[in-house]
């Protein structure tokens, strides 16, 4: 007898989907044919999130007065002004109370879409099979050196489709060209292909972002497919350290932070938006990143 009947439900509802996107231009066929890409479920982020609250002047810049923390010591910023794109340009387009950065769905400066976990980049799609850097705005490691199966971080969730042509031994490998190129531009609380910590209503959920996956179906793992983040390249987030996690807001801290300002992982800047970190870099949840996010 079938013990699992919900598993397999799970996996066909993703097998499905991402059948659904392979039409659209996703290489789904189960082959062992070289692919390159971002998963082949739209968009480049992290679920909604509640407002931040950090101080803002009427244009959404940040006040000229608000730091985020004492952190780790940094460059001094010249971001300069606002903008072009909807995730660079200030003001919060999706109408959601998160601006630029702190909005999850926004990758980098780049990112012209602020409402979606699409980037609006030319060229930005995702290949179901294999993933390269998850903030590049591109597909394919060509230029990073990254290609991870996708399997390695769904498991159990990973389609048959996908898993009859995977060995964890060989394919779950990251490579330290892959490392050094996409790490230092991961979001705190992310890996390097996209699975991320996302904080709903005080609860830790780890999941890939789609579409479909709101904070109301956050816990349907049908929709909101949960993650293994990989150890090699990513920047996990520690709340108990008074970092401000994805979907989080200073609320959500633990009650020791409640005297402090929000910190970043060692090594990062922190930043109250982008014009506070230097030339090359974006504020993302309150931490300087690389912007490595290409056309």
């Amino acid at each position: 007898m079938d013990n699992h009947p919900a598993l397999y439900a799970r996996a066909a509802v993703l097998g499905a989907l991402l059948g659904l996107l392979g039409a659209c231009g996703g290489d789904l066929a189960a082959t062992d044919v070289p692919g390159d890409g971002d998963l082949d479920l739209p968009g480049e982020g992290v679920g909604d999130v509640p407002g931040d609250d950090i101080a803002r002047g009427e244009d959404g810049s940040p006040a000229d007065d608000v730091t985020l923390s004492d952190g780790e010591a940094g460059p001094e910023g010249d971001g300069g002004p606002c903008g072009d794109t909807e995730c660079s340009n200030c003001i919060d387009d999706d109408g959601d109370t998160l601006i630029d950065g702190f909005d999850p769905h926004c990758t980098g400066s780049l990112d012209d879409d602020e409402a979606s976990f699409a980037t609006d980049i030319p060229g930005d799609n995702r290949d179901a099979t294999w993933q390269d850097c998850f903030f590049d705005g591109n597909s394919g490691g060509g230029d990073d050196g990254c290609r991870f199966h996708t399997c390695c971080m769904l498991g159990s969730y990973c389609p048959p489709d996908l898993a009859d042509h995977f060995d964890p031994a060989t394919d779950c490998e990251v490579s330290a060209e892959c490392i050094d190129y996409c790490r230092p531009a991961t979001s705190p609380g992310c890996d390097c292909f996209g699975c991320c910590q996302i904080w709903v209503g005080g609860t830790l959920h780890t999941v890939l972002a789609t579409p479909e996956c709101t904070d109301e179906l956050i816990d349907d793992p049908t929709i909101c497919f949960p993650c293994t983040q990989t150890e090699d390249c990513g920047d996990p987030c520690v709340p108990a350290l008074c970092e401000l996690c994805p979907g989080m807001t200073v609320d959500d801290l633990p009650p020791e932070c409640d005297d402090t300002t929000p910190t970043c992982p060692e090594g990062m800047t922190p930043c109250a938006g982008t014009p506070d970190c230097p030339t090359g870099y974006y504020c993302s949840v309150g931490c300087c990143v690389e912007d490595i996010m290409i056309t």
